[in-house]
């Protein structure tokens, strides 16, 4: 058993992946199997890590539990966690092993049109690994689980871990790795079409969406937020629903929003457990909307951005 190094009193804990991401973004409209102009670039990525370091800047104290290699992009993982004050006191550095690596291309309006993952590291995140770390896991405020997990680890997680458990579905390919500790949960951020997977609800409009998310309420998750897109964010749970429209946004760079806005929906419950559900969406489109006008996976986002986009938001209306 690892001892706890606290540093805070309270903290959170993010337990996921760490990539380094290669990005490529056109100038003009997509030629396929040609060479197009544009940006290509290097940062550092993997939704635990996006999170993770969206609540860093936050200022929330953020424990990532992840893994990464010893090779050149370990090093250049390691030195960017340290810059953005995500501590890795619980993290592991394995000899030999090749650090995660994801690669996207996006279109002309910065939306992706494909993406490549090597994240066979993440394995290594296993119900063994992290029992060593049960004790520091279960003291945090809130411990938010990215489905790059294989299930066994995340079924681990859901009878082991006391401490909240937040959840991010990733991507359709992955949401099902929560569907054995949905009872478990008290807060869970699908998109449309993973939450379709988890319930059997084709949603296509603003009912099947409300359905889809009673059906999650009915499996024991005490919070939901549906990203619908365009149509905003469907935010539920068993005393209200209701969908909360994106703001106004000059889209730059859609990759990473979905990560802003989970940490939003994170910082609001760390700052406030009682916020109320309709504020809590707020914020996370009004994060969204940040991370949308950014060039950045991660956007320089601060608190006094979110509440500067709400007051303009507000003043709009």
């Amino acid at each position: 058993m690892i001892s706890p190094k606290y540093l805070t009193a309270d903290y959170v804990v993010v337990i996921g992946g760490m990539n380094m991401d290669i990005y490529g973004m056109p100038s003009e409209k997509v030629i396929n199997r040609d060479s197009n102009i544009g940006t290509v670039g290097m940062t550092v990525g993997g939704v635990g890590q996006n999170i993770a370091q969206n609540l860093a800047h936050l200022d929330v104290p953020t424990y990532l539990i992840t893994v990464y290699g010893d090779d050149y992009n370990g090093r250049l993982l390691e030195e960017s966690c340290q810059r953005n004050n995500i501590h890795l006191d619980y993290a592991a550095q394995l000899k030999g092993e090749r650090s995660s690596t994801y690669m996207y291309i996006t279109d002309e309006h910065g939306d992706m049109l494909v993406g490549v993952n090597d994240m066979g590291i993440c394995e290594y995140i296993s119900p063994s690994f992290l029992k060593k770390r049960l004790d520091f896991i279960n003291n945090a405020k809130v411990c938010l689980v990215d489905a790059n997990l294989n299930k066994q680890t995340i079924d681990w997680i859901g009878q082991n871990v006391t401490a909240p458990i937040f959840g991010d579905t990733v991507s359709c390919a992955k949401a099902r790795h929560f569907e054995g500790i949905l009872d478990k949960m008290t807060t869970l951020k699908p998109n449309a079409l993973e939450a379709s997977l988890l319930t059997g609800i084709d949603i296509n409009d603003e009912h099947s969406a409300k359905q889809a998310a009673q059906s999650l309420l009915n499996k024991g998750i005490k919070n939901v937020f549906i990203s619908l897109g365009a149509d905003g964010i469907l935010c539920a749970n068993n005393q209200k629903m209701l969908i909360i429209h994106p703001f106004k946004t000059n889209i730059v760079n859609a990759n990473g929003a979905g990560d802003c806005g989970m940490a939003a929906i994170t910082w609001s419950y760390f700052d406030n457990p009682n916020r109320q559900l309709g504020e809590i969406g707020r914020i996370a489109q009004a994060a969204s909307s940040i991370a949308l006008e950014s060039t950045k996976s991660v956007p320089d986002i601060t608190v006094n951005q979110i509440y500067a986009k709400l007051e303009s938001m507000s003043v709009a209306l």
